[in-house]
């Protein structure tokens, strides 16, 4: 039996205490085997391999309990957008909500849908347009019950995440309804998630939680009694770095493992023993046929090993995301297997874990994961055009998606300008320079060079430039090959950041291209910003310090004085820190301007006859040695 729903209210409300309420007695037993020769691992060389850990099992004595898992949806709607996958069309919510509902149907009561982060932020204009109420209630439609916060749920800050959650309108109103879900006798209402949002390493600074840290589903076993798995939801530490830091002002994000072990100690507690990881964190998929299913192989040093390793033993089953990669393998710590999944994105995949439970104690004896591919279309030829295919559709996700692509079709479809040649968000250079982000920068450069701004040049942080950029040849139906429509715009700058033109002093700019690099400055990871016309500059990544890897800068053909004051364009997400960018923050006289898209689109009207690719040459190399 599944822990009462009720309404999407109520059950909020009511989650510390009902959603744990004790059934019986509890049993404390032995864990989970951790006899290194009771662990099978079969291979995961093929997407239809199966990866999965335990001893054999005895007839009659566990249940089996389904994990349906996805993450990284970004909104996206139905398959027009999310592209391929395994040299299939795949993914969008109306083909994963068909999968979903199939599988449940095939389980009965014993199933569980949870989804590690990032379903909404960073999504296409059907969905963004809309502050992405569309992909919450696709997600309410498909039955998601639990879900990790991802670094994207805080793109427009905590309220707006708070709001997803608990329903409301913004201040422009529910601009998608009506539609069934959203119309009231009242008029248009957005009524939230019907799944939790998890958050166990999110606190404020006062110590109390921002979301619950963790949920749970109750069963009933093959024995007739009740068993309950655990969730604990998690986002990757390093989520400020990531995000515009006035988002999430007032919030402290924890080492994951430590709070997912509290989390864990809280669970045993209410007699709770099997738990899953639902956590926006991955790995980078490097798998290879002789370290098949291994983890240490598939991901080596990849953060999430980390965060296993250091997990509580009630703690078994990882539902990992962010990175975008599909894989399965399992991890061996002390003694400790553990089964790491992961669903890619844009809901190409869908991850089915099955757990053998305890029928007695409710603790984990086996499990076993398997990925399926998301088919969305009629042909399976992708080198051509997508055809949708509505027989792999949910009629009720696919219904909801087209209302609001009608709604999204007229400012979707305009033609907003021209491009000479193609410029791939993926096309960087040795220097780290990407024809695009030379193109953004430029448009943003000259969107804020009036009075009030005075801009010399602009800054864009590569994050901000999403797949898959300007192509000749990518068409709709009203544009011919070139032209470029404000979807097409959108889809490459979705964020919706305004510009910010800001004084900085020479050294503080030497200092900004400083803190590109890993470790210099506080920064995590390399990133390396777009420049516009009238910056130019000389790195060399290897050098033995942070104050070598740049050598000379110039602005507007001048090298660049310590002392002065210089006036720079960044987006806003940049101006308040974000991307590790703190030397950002020391500036003065901020001035904001439009937005990003905005400034792209006037950029376009200004060079009618089409804007060629960067030319990629403001970043050169030199040796620092010499």
């Amino acid at each position: 039996m599944t822990t009462p729903m009720l309404s999407s209210r109520l059950v909020r409300r009511i989650a510390p205490l009902a959603l744990f309420a004790i059934v019986g007695s509890v049993v404390i037993t032995t864990p989970f085997a951790q006899r290194s020769e009771a662990q099978t691992i079969t291979g995961a060389t093929n997407l239809s391999d199966t990866v999965s850990i335990g001893p054999p099992l005895i007839d009659g004595a566990t249940t089996e309990i389904h994990v349906l898992g996805f993450n990284d949806l970004h909104g996206h709607l139905d398959g027009s957008t999310p592209g391929t996958l395994y040299g299939r069309y795949a993914g969008g919510a109306s083909a994963l909500s068909r999968l979903v509902k199939q599988r449940k149907a095939q389980y009965g009561g014993r199933s569980l849908t949870v989804a590690a982060g990032d379903s909404i932020g960073a999504t296409p204009l059907t969905s963004a347009l809309f502050e992405d109420e569309p992909t919450i209630i696709a997600e309410n439609m498909m039955g998601l019950e639990f879900s990790s916060v991802g670094n994207h749920e805080f793109d427009r800050g905590q309220a707006a995440l708070l709001r997803m959650q608990n329903g409301g309108c913004p201040k422009s109103g529910c601009l998608g309804a009506p539609y069934p879900e959203t119309a009231t006798a009242f008029g248009p209402y957005f009524w939230g998630a019907n799944f939790q949002y998890l958050a166990a390493n999110v606190t404020r600074k006062d110590g109390t939680d921002f979301l619950p840290a963790y949920g749970s589903k109750s069963f009933l076993s093959n024995g007739g009694t009740r068993i309950r798995i655990g969730v604990i939801g998690e986002v990757l530490q390093a989520t400020p770095t990531i995000v515009t830091p006035r988002g999430i002002e007032g919030l402290e994000f924890g080492e994951e493992a430590a709070a997912a072990n509290r989390a864990a100690k809280e669970l045993k507690a209410k007699g709770i023993t099997t738990n899953i990881l639902v956590i926006h964190q991955g790995g980078g998929q490097t798998p290879t046929a002789a370290k098949a299913g291994d983890c240490n192989g598939q991901l080596a040093g990849s953060p999430i090993l980390d965060i296993a390793s250091k997990l509580d033993d009630s703690i078994r089953v990882i539902v990992s995301g962010h990175t975008h990669n599909e894989y399965r393998c399992i991890v061996t710590t002390n003694g400790v297997s553990r089964l790491i999944t992961s669903a890619a994105s844009f809901g190409r995949i869908l991850t089915d874990v099955t757990l053998n439970v305890d029928n007695v104690s409710g603790s984990l004896i086996s499990a076993k994961a398997v990925n399926t591919v998301v088919e969305n279309s009629t042909n399976t030829d992708t080198t051509t055009r997508r055809v949708d295919d509505p027989t792999k559709s949910d009629p009720e996700v696919a219904n909801l998606a087209a209302h609001y692509a009608r709604l999204a079709a007229p400012k979707a479809a305009r033609v907003v300008g021209k491009i000479t040649g193609d410029m791939s968000n993926a096309t960087t250079n040795a220097n780290g320079e990407i024809p695009l982000g030379d193109v953004i920068a430029d448009s943003q450069l000259k969107a804020t060079q009036g009075d009030s701004q005075k801009a010399v040049f602009a800054l864009m942080n590569p994050g901000g430039i999403r797949a898959p950029g300007f192509s000749v040849n990518q068409i709709s139906a009203n544009e011919a090959p070139g032209e470029i429509t404000y979807n097409e715009a959108f889809t490459v700058q979705p964020f919706g950041n305004s510009l910010v033109t800001l004084t900085l002093t020479g050294e503080d700019i030497r200092g900004v291209l400083e803190q590109q690099f890993t470790g210099c400055r506080s920064q995590l990871t390399t990133r390396i910003l777009q420049p516009s016309d009238g910056l130019t500059y000389q790195q060399d990544p290897a050098a033995a310090t942070c104050e070598k890897k740049i050598g000379k800068i110039q602005i507007q053909g001048k090298d660049l004085d310590p002392k002065a004051k210089y006036r720079v364009t960044v987006n806003s997400f940049l101006a308040t820190g974000g991307d590790g960018f703190a030397v950002l923050k020391n500036s003065t006289n901020n001035v904001g301007g439009d937005l990003d898209i905005d400034a792209m689109i006037a950029w376009f009207a200004a060079n009618p006859a089409g804007i060629a690719p960067g030319s990629g040459t403001r970043i050169t190399l030199y040796d620092s040695t010499k």
